[in-house]
């Protein structure tokens, strides 16, 4: 999903209160982000450059729904389960700052399109899979079907919802109008973004699981 929405349309406060928030965002992010240990290891670098490019590449295959709106493939349950949650979120950050660079509006709306694009997402990730490990089994498929699938499914949703309401509060689309032209294609596009997510996983998990953050191969591959 795209938010770009010029200054003349969202209003200039509105525009600072979200610079400002997503200022509060890529500070939280940098200063929880496990710098050492990426600077310490050169996979994790290359992994950490593959995730962001890939969460930028995604952005690059979207279809317009309205004018400033436009629908994309996430990967950041993907993403967010691989790296953690802070660099997936300066991952996503980045890829807001490509995407708006590339569009003709600008910056005006980026503060929000993080809060609604990445921000949901990323927490609905989180909270599933502490759920998961929590609650259920350590089986490979459950951590497959419910960490990956079912949370790229839900982060999917609330995304979509969570932009919709900001861009009503926003005053640009009516709520008729965005269930009409943009939360209609949910149904066509989240199994797809959820197929997305768990092919990159299971590769990873099944090939190089020391690279993924949220998977133990110890815990779910056990003798």
């Amino acid at each position: 999903m795209v938010l770009n929405f010029s200054t003349h349309l969202i209003g200039f406060d509105a525009s600072l209160w979200g610079w400002l928030s997503l200022c509060v965002l890529l500070v939280v992010g940098g200063l929880t982000a496990p710098w050492p240990a990426v600077i310490a290891s050169a996979a994790r670098q290359n992994v950490l450059l593959a995730s962001w490019l890939f969460l930028i590449l995604l952005g690059a295959f979207h279809g317009n729904a309205l004018p400033g709106l436009s629908l994309h493939f996430l990967g950041l349950t993907a993403v967010t389960l691989i790296l953690g949650w802070p660099l997936a979120l300066l991952g996503g950050a980045l890829a807001a700052f490509v995407f708006a660079a590339l569009s003709h509006e600008g910056f005006a709306a980026i503060g929000f399109a993080v809060w609604g694009q990445v921000v949901v997402p990323i927490a609905i990730t989180v909270g599933i899979n502490y759920l998961a490990q929590r609650f259920l089994p350590p089986n490979f498929f459950i951590y497959l079907f419910v960490n990956v699938f079912f949370a790229a499914v839900l982060g999917f949703v609330f995304a979509a919802l969570a932009t919709a309401g900001l861009v009503v509060m926003l005053g640009v689309y009516s709520w008729p109008v965005l269930v009409d032209s943009y939360l209609a294609f949910i149904p066509i596009q989240v199994i797809p973004e959820a197929m997305v997510n768990s092919m990159v996983m299971l590769g990873l998990t099944l090939l190089k699981p020391e690279w993924v953050a949220s998977f133990d191969s110890r815990r779910y591959f056990k003798d």
